[in-house]
């Protein structure tokens, strides 16, 4: 049986809807500031060629992207982004995910933006390379406030299924969360 194709099936800009989700819970952005803001996003991306081309064809790893549309917004919606792994080896995984939740405490509007990997199987190349915005978390599940809505889609990623390298990847453990791609947002105080 046919499945229609959901919007985010064929286009690469899940980094651009993970900043949108994360000032949404930050700030409550409404669905029309977000189509704005997406809009002047795809826009700003077509004005230099070689960006967009990346972009479409997955051939960056959307920091960039990520990091200049948050300092864009930014400017209208106050936000205090914090980059925890930036230029530091790879965190445990316990540590990230003590950072996460010391980060994500509740009701506090704060979000966390991060790029994953996730494998079929650990000896082959990711099927998927997505970027998510993660609102909440308890002992065991990271909760993301994601814009997929399909079947199989990644809705929350438990403690024991990520690593924080590539080759640790195996069949127990097919994510790879990308440390250095996490950005911990909140309103500044």
């Amino acid at each position: 049986m046919l499945k229609p194709f959901y919007q985010g099936k064929l286009d690469t800009f899940c980094a651009i809807y993970a900043v949108l989700n994360a000032l949404r819970l930050t700030h409550g952005i409404r669905v029309s500031k977000a189509r704005d803001i997406l809009n002047e996003s795809l826009l700003a991306l077509a004005s230099t060629p070689e960006a967009f081309r990346a972009v479409l064809e997955q051939t960056t790893d959307y920091l960039h992207l990520v990091d200049g549309l948050l300092r864009l917004q930014s400017r209208a919606f106050p936000l205090e982004v914090r980059k925890p792994f930036a230029g530091l080896p790879a965190p445990t995984e316990e540590e990230l995910w003590q950072a996460c939740r010391q980060w994500l405490i509740p009701n506090a509007k704060r979000a966390v933006v991060f790029r994953f990997t996730r494998c079929m199987t650990p000896d082959l190349p990711p099927v998927s390379r997505h970027w998510t915005t993660a609102d909440r978390m308890n002992d065991s599940i990271l909760h993301l406030f994601d814009s997929s809505h399909e079947a199989e889609a990644i809705l929350n990623i438990r403690k024991d299924s990520f690593v924080t390298v590539p080759e640790a990847v195996t069949s127990e453990r097919l994510l790879y969360i990308q440390p250095e791609s996490m950005r911990f947002l909140r309103l500044p105080f």
